[in-house]
Order: C-alpha cells, then structure tokens, then sequence
C-alpha cells in the first residue's frame, strides 16, 4: 500500500470537473448512508471544485473503526430452534458460511421484505403457528446501522407488528419457510450470491 502525506498532489477524474488535480488534505468526509461523519482523515481533494474525490486505502482503519461505533445492538430473545433453522438455511444456502452469516440473512430478509422485492402480505400470520410457541430461551444479537434500524422499523409500521423480538422471530419463520420447507427455493440463487461474501 502506498501511504500519502498531507499535501501530496495526484491526478483524478473528478465527478464534476471530470480530469483534474488532487491534492490529500484533511477533511470531514460522510458515510454514504448519511448516518454519519469520519472526522479529520486524509482525502484527495479536487483542486478545481474542492470536493472529495477518493479517501487512500490507509484511512480505512479509521473510517471502519467510526462506522463501528455508530452501529447499534439489536438483542432479541427467541426459542432455541430459531437458532436451528437460520444454521439449517445458511448451510443450504452455502455450506462455506459461518454464523455470522445468519444475521446477515436476518438483515437481508428485513431489506428484502421491506422494499417488497420478496412477498409476504401478513408476516405476523407466520407468529400464531406452532414454530412460535416455545420459551425464548436464546439471545440474538445483530449490529445494526441507523439505516437497518430504519427499514426494520418501516417493515414493522407495514405489518403492524409492534414488538422488535416479534418482527425478527416473524422473519426467521418466513426463512424457514422459503429455504427449509421448500425443496427448490425461488430465492437461493439470490442468496447464494449475498452468502458469497461471507464464504
């Protein structure tokens, strides 16, 4: 990696003044979600408009390290053989996945709902079967952006659904049932390609 000082200079194509000059100067720069700032790390800025055009691999750490900070934790307690069914799925999802992959799925199930691009017209339906009524004796706990937290809340306001806990065990069960009970899923394609990065 090539480490860049303060006031280097570099050519960049620059998204308003198209081919132009950069100079690596500290700046305040936003997270693309808008749900936050990194402070004062070194970015390449336009010499023509002043605006932002690349942050250098080693102002990574820091931006990583602020976006961390902004994450919330989601605590939800679900019965023990939710855990069972979203291990059941990632495995037949891609068997190279980890745990961490599951929350993933969870995450991926609420955008997925949510923007409407998997059906579920009464995701509460799925809390009255006989999946649901067990003792909550497990703890999930997922990282959560500002933006995730944004969409669970929208899927819950759409579905009516007034609890956390409740909307991620409805989620779970419409996991179990798109990927575990079905032999040929409509969505595995789909998912085998999110599970890619996590293999």
């Amino acid at each position: 990696m090539r480490i860049v000082k303060e006031g280097d200079t570099r050519q960049v194509i620059c998204h308003n003044c198209g081919k132009s000059q950069a100079t690596y100067l500290l700046r305040d720069v936003d997270f693309n979600d808008k749900s936050g700032t990194v402070k004062n790390i070194l970015a390449a800025v336009c010499n023509n408009c002043h605006e932002v055009v690349s942050i250098p691999a080693q102002s990574t750490p820091k931006i990583k390290e602020e976006y961390e900070k902004i994450r919330a934790s989601l605590e939800v307690r679900v019965p023990a053989h939710f855990l069972d069914i979203l291990n059941v799925a990632s495995q037949k999802i891609n068997p190279a996945v980890d745990d961490s992959f599951s929350r993933a799925l969870i995450l991926y199930y609420i955008h997925a709902l949510n923007s409407g691009r998997y059906e579920q017209p009464d995701l509460a339906k799925l809390l009255n079967g006989d999946l649901a009524k067990a003792k909550a004796s497990k703890r999930i706990s997922i990282k959560i952006t500002p933006w995730q937290l944004n969409e669970l809340n929208e899927l819950m306001a759409k579905q009516h659904i007034e609890k956390n806990t409740d909307v991620i065990k409805a989620v779970i069960l419409k996991i179990n049932e798109d990927i575990i009970q079905n032999d040929k899923p409509e969505q595995l394609s789909e998912l085998r390609n999110v599970a890619a990065a996590f293999s």
